[in-house]
């Protein structure tokens, strides 16, 4: 079994009673199911963005190559 780390977290009233709302309503079995789900949203997003960060930065490289490339034919 996992290592697992407890987190004491404070979050704003109106966000807990959406999570007590989502617990009770069964898309969750409990506060902290929901804010590992939470969790792990958010470190995928960030790879996502990462991910098309460099690959926008790779074809910004790539492309000012090739209209360097050009400018020496030319």
């Amino acid at each position: 079994m996992k290592i697992r780390k407890i987190i004491p977290v404070a979050l704003p009233e109106g966000l807990v009673l959406e999570l007590d709302k989502l617990v009770k309503e069964g898309e969750f079995m409990s506060r902290s199911e929901a804010l590992k789900f939470g969790a792990r949203l958010v470190v995928m997003m960030s790879r996502r963005i990462h991910v098309r960060t460099e690959d926008y930065a790779y074809e910004e490289i790539k492309e000012g190559v090739l209209r360097g490339k050009r400018a020496h034919v030319s």
